[in-house]
């Protein structure tokens, strides 16, 4: 799976996941998809081996928590 969903993640995880597609919580998805894009705009320049790998890093990370946001409801649902 990923990071943040995992085969024994708790019900109330996968929830605050959930929660985080909520309109009240748009302002925190939003801030994650412009870090990402920060990343990978950094990413397209990065000049060393050293930078590209951390910044790979980086936008891995900030991807999975946005994927396990998207599909955190339907793993709720087939709990």
């Amino acid at each position: 799976m990923s990071l943040f969903i995992r085969y024994k993640s708790e019900k109330q995880q996968l929830m605050a996941l959930a929660r985080c597609k909520s309109p009240e919580n748009k302002a925190l998805i939003d801030l994650f998809e412009l870090a990402l894009q920060d990343v990978l705009e950094a990413l397209v320049v990065a000049d060393n081996q050293t930078a590209v790998a951390r910044l790979q890093g980086k936008a891995s990370i900030l991807k999975e928590f946005l994927t396990a946001v998207e599909e955190s409801q339907g793993v709720l649902e087939r709990q």
